[in-house]
């Protein structure tokens, strides 16, 4: 009896594959857009392809294959029956490495940044595009072809630039996420901040606060990257109060070349992890209270190995172009934020090995090194002033 329903549908439509799959007759039409859905992840491309109106069109789901490699089984996709219409599934890693077999063009391009967005101040940010197709073999070879060929168009666009912003912290670490449906890094960067400088033990802050100029040891990290890219913090700054675009009082830790006297960088844009340290402060204008708050932000780029030596280099030649200069923010930034830490009010400091006296603000040693993604701390001083 199926098979004298299926015969009908053979001789009018000529797709008796239609049957195979309990397909509504709503698919008995050409493949268009709508027929393929793209998950942008950050390690992986998901996608899929109706299977209905692919057999409509003549094919199976082993005519189809990525980035038109038909002859590797790795490449192409897997049915699922278990949903309504079912789907060809389709997994693509996000990276363009002898590895991956089903390659597809990854490309980096400088663009314009938002004028009204929070990194406005930058002439140039970079994104990486990631395009690629899934297609059925060629039909015929000629100059013209009556037969219908499948040609399904991807492109996926990542951010490189991020600002994480405000994100409060009591204990030792925070780890912010922020998803757009373009795809984004953002969710593979956490903060954390340590009380010692192999970043081994998490930073505790006493009800009472941190004593004034204990050392903070702060890290910023990537994780579940893909391998083409590199931490480079390009401004690391203290506000009084949470990030906003409006923030007039802020203290700079180091901004592209130039390092505060009390601040430390000492991992820059030569791996997946940035760290730097700077001595707990207050702001003046916490005077009269009996904790003062210290938010720390930085702005951090994900950026090629070359690229990033490209900038550290830089400060050693001291002609930095802005386009490419640490310290200034770049489109698809993302800023990420830890705090609060509180200071105790004690007379005697307790920052060990340092001898210079702390003025109103958190200096650094200077140091050549450049910061970008946007992190953020709250540092709660305590005592009156």
């Amino acid at each position: 009896m199926a098979l004298y329903l299926c015969l009908p549908l053979l001789a009018v439509l000529l797709q008796p594959v239609l049957c195979l799959y309990n397909c509504s007759s709503d698919y008995a039409r050409t493949p268009d857009s709508s027929d393929l859905v793209v998950e942008c992840g950050t390690s992986m491309i998901n996608l899929e392809i109706n299977l209905c109106t692919a057999q409509w069109a003549g094919f199976n789901a082993t005519d189809l294959a990525l980035n038109g490699n038909h002859n590797n089984i790795a490449c192409q996709g897997s049915v699922n029956t278990s949903v309504n219409p079912p789907v060809i599934r389709y997994q693509l890693p996000v990276n363009d490495s002898q590895d991956n077999s089903c390659r597809q063009s990854l490309q980096i391009v400088d663009e314009k940044p938002d004028p009204n967005g929070p990194f406005s101040s930058f002439s140039v940010i970079q994104s990486v595009i990631i395009r690629g197709f899934i297609d059925s073999p060629s039909s015929e070879l000629g100059l013209i072809s009556y037969s219908t060929d499948l040609y399904y168009h991807f492109s996926c666009r990542y951010p490189l630039e991020y600002l994480m912003n405000n994100t409060q912290i009591t204990a030792s670490s925070v780890s912010v996420a922020t998803s757009e449906n373009n795809g984004s890094f953002i969710d593979t960067l956490t903060m954390s901040v340590f009380n010692d400088s192999n970043y081994n033990y998490p930073l505790v802050v006493p009800s009472t606060g941190l004593e004034m100029r204990t050392k903070v040891y702060v890290q910023v990290k990537a994780v579940n990257l893909t391998g083409n890219f590199y931490v480079l913090l390009d401004h690391c700054f203290g506000t009084p109060t949470p990030y906003n675009m409006s923030q007039s009082e802020q203290y700079n830790f180091f901004t592209g070349c130039t390092t505060a006297s009390k601040t430390t960088v000492t991992s820059n844009g030569v791996s997946k992890v940035a760290q730097f340290n700077f001595e707990a402060f207050r702001f003046v204008q916490h005077r009269d209270q009996a904790k003062s708050s210290i938010y720390l932000h930085c702005i951090l780029r994900l950026c090629e190995p070359s690229k990033c030596q490209q900038i550290l280099g830089a400060c050693s030649n001291q002609r930095r172009k802005r386009s490419l200069s640490p310290g200034v923010e770049n489109s698809g930034s993302a800023t990420i934020s830890l705090g609060p830490l509180y200071t105790a009010a004690e007379a005697t400091p307790n920052a060990a090995n340092y001898s210079n006296s702390m003025t109103s603000g958190c200096d650094g040693h200077d140091i050549t090194g450049l910061i970008v993604p946007l992190l953020s701390c709250w540092v709660l001083v305590a005592g009156l002033f």
